[in-house]
């Protein structure tokens, strides 16, 4: 029996239909294939234009508020990290150049109570940007369970950063290794926070039709995750490593680290700009009804 189309990628449009999300003209292209400007699936913006009604299931009731959402999600943690990283990174500049390292010792702790504000603002950009109240749709179709777990990731995060800045504050907390004890009681509410956020950037970017980015941005989530709790681990454990196998081993292991650090970093950064790029979306409508008059 012959095949209905000659691809499995569907027939080929032989009418101008613009992409719901760049405008490029899809004429030429097949049904199940994907827009070659920006990789949107092709069905989406046929199904779209077919029935303008389409763009009204997944619109948020409140788009500026579940962008910002999005936003504080994305870049919350992007921002803590690199407050945190500030210290480290001077005392290790200090410590190649002969200088002492009290100025980055000053500035490591106060760091911490900036990352618990950052932390906290993002956590409740998301829970009201998100909200069943102000946007039921988003809401629902998220799932109430990964919204509670994303808050409570977030409010771990933020207390376990106040609460190290206060502990620092007593005579009991100015010992060394007091920032390794800090940095190993963020790894669980770190974690969750981001594993919490690729379930959620998925779905947002299904809703706003950004799907490559959606994709990246959950992937990112997922391996960001992963390389954190790894170089939280090796720097934890480099005085143990450092006092059992000796100062090569050490040395071995803290180019690990950095290494996971910097792998860190640029999945954030990347989960941020996909982040936004979502936000963005949800902003706009998602069929001008302009087009077809």
């Amino acid at each position: 029996m012959p095949a209905t189309h000659p691809s499995d990628d569907g027939p080929v449009l032989d009418v101008h239909v613009r992409c719901v999300r760049c405008r490029y003209d899809l004429a030429g292209l097949h049904a199940y294939g994907r827009c070659p400007e920006c990789g949107s699936p092709v069905i989406a913006s046929v199904a779209e234009h077919a029935d303008a009604e389409v763009a009204g299931i997944a619109q948020p009731d409140d788009g500026h508020a579940a962008s910002v959402a999005v936003v504080a999600v994305t870049a919350g943690p992007l921002a803590c990290a690199l407050l945190q990283g500030s210290g480290p990174a001077m005392r290790q500049v200090d410590a190649l150049a002969g200088r002492g390292s009290s100025f980055p010792s000053q500035v490591e702790r106060p760091a911490w109570l900036a990352c618990a504000a950052v932390i906290g603002v993002a956590t409740a950009l998301a829970a009201r940007g998100l909200s069943r109240a102000r946007n039921p749709a988003l809401h629902a179709s998220i799932g109430h369970g990964r919204l509670v777990r994303l808050q409570v990731a977030g409010w771990s995060w933020c207390a376990v950063l106040a609460g190290a800045f206060a502990f620092s504050l007593m005579p009991a907390g100015n010992f060394a290794s007091m920032p390794i004890v800090a940095l190993a009681a963020q790894m669980l509410p770190a974690v969750l926070w981001l594993m919490g956020a690729a379930p959620v950037l998925a779905r947002l970017g299904a809703l706003s039709r950004t799907y490559r980015e959606a994709r990246h941005g959950q992937q990112s989530a997922e391996l960001v995750s992963l390389t954190l709790a790894m170089g939280i681990t090796l720097a934890v454990a480099m005085p143990a490593v450092r006092a059992a196998l000796g100062e090569d081993w050490a040395m071995v292991g803290s180019i690990l680290a950095l290494f996971l650090v910097l792998i860190t970093l640029l999945g954030m950064a990347y989960m941020a700009a996909n982040g936004w790029v979502i936000a963005q979306a949800l902003r706009r409508r998602r069929i001008d009804p302009k087009r077809f008059r």
